[in-house]
């Protein structure tokens, strides 16, 4: 549902009015509609401001159905564990029913207050759905925390590590994170445990997408085997060879937009079009280089998918991993020491205040 704002020119706001009758006669002909309340995003887990254009659909298609029925709102919250790579975990959280009915006399009254008072209604709804975290001074160090600490909040519950799991851990975390960074009597502890993290993660290469990735996972890769890595690369190698030419084409265009959060849908986008079509033709080279039959390269075909498919799930995740790994042995050895230390004395720390 297009709605215009003024950046898009002052005279097709009256357009809107429009689109608001179609929205309410949805509801008013029992459909459902889903929108999404904050009209914009920023790259951070926080809520940002609700737009007010769904209370005043939800508000009026209410007063037009009166008491015959109730228009409800159901807050949803979506979580993903990184923006900027295909692949990522998904959380999707469905809250409690707004009965709309509840807020009509608010509007009736004043509907600047009606839309307003459901408008925060909703808001603290989605809050406790998602990742809300709105200290602009120490985001960075609150999420990073929380990611880095995620593991051993795991396990002190026990809890199998699942993105359910991982999400609600990250978000029990950055509550305690939050209260704890505004508390100001751990002035002491705060400054401790920040300049630990940027021990940690100052050197952390790639954008804050990947260094979040990262510290969920440092211990696991800061221990892991080089065999286990050498193994890791083997059995992706033909995904990523296959890929290679498609990949390097969408990483063309993706790098067209600037906005990052953006670029793991158009990789979905792209490679769901792209890549089939390259494996037909890869496929199709066989039977006319080698005289292959059909049924040879449908099986060739099937292989490149399953290739593909498979290997290219873990690839972002491999080359993140590999990038640290390669970066880790450029140091001096005592740098690998020093983060392992670093990382215990986080989780020691973290231990008594946070995971506890």
């Amino acid at each position: 549902m297009p709605v215009y704002r003024m950046r898009d020119g002052y005279s097709k706001l009256s357009k809107n009015e429009q689109q608001f009758k179609e929205a309410c006669s949805v509801l008013l002909n029992n459909g459902t509609l889903c929108l999404m309340p904050e009209g914009s995003q920023d790259g951070h887990r926080r809520l940002r401001s609700l737009v007010k254009g769904l209370f005043r659909i939800a508000l009026e298609a209410q007063l037009a159905v009166g008491k015959s029925r109730d228009v409800q709102i159901v807050p949803v919250g979506i979580d993903y564990s990184e923006y900027e790579q295909p692949g990522a975990d998904l959380v999707v959280h469905f809250g409690k029913a707004i009965f709309v009915s509840d807020f009509a006399a608010y509007y009736e009254q004043d509907p600047v207050l009606g839309m307003n008072v459901l408008r925060e209604t909703l808001a603290e709804k989605i809050k406790d759905l998602i990742t809300d975290i709105h200290n602009a001074d120490c985001y960075e160090e609150i999420y990073g925390l929380s990611r880095l600490l995620s593991p051993a909040y795991l396990q002190a519950r026990d809890l199998k590590k699942s993105a359910l799991n991982c999400f609600a851990a990250r978000r029990q975390l950055s509550l305690r994170l939050k209260e704890f960074f505004e508390n100001k009597n751990e002035e002491k502890t705060q400054t401790s445990i920040l300049k630990e993290f940027h021990v940690i993660y100052d050197v952390l290469p790639g954008s804050r997408e990947d260094k979040y990735c990262l510290l969920e996972n440092l211990r696991r890769i800061l221990e892991r085997q080089k065999l286990k890595i050498v193994f890791m690369a083997l059995a992706l190698f033909p995904a990523y060879i296959i890929n290679w030419p498609i990949r390097k084409v969408i990483q063309a265009i993706v790098k067209l937009d600037k906005d990052r959060q953006m670029h793991s849908s158009y990789r979905f986008a792209l490679s769901a079009l792209l890549l089939p079509l390259w494996y037909i033709v890869l496929s199709i080279l066989p039977v006319l280089l080698f005289n292959f039959s059909i049924l040879k390269a449908f099986i060739l075909f099937l292989v490149f998918i399953l290739a593909a498919c498979s290997g290219g799930r873990f690839i972002p995740a491999f080359r993140r991993e590999f990038r640290l790994m390669r970066f880790l042995h450029a140091q001096p050895s005592e740098l690998r020491s020093k983060l392992i230390s670093t990382l215990n004395k986080l989780e020691d720390l973290g231990r008594d205040y946070f995971v506890a």
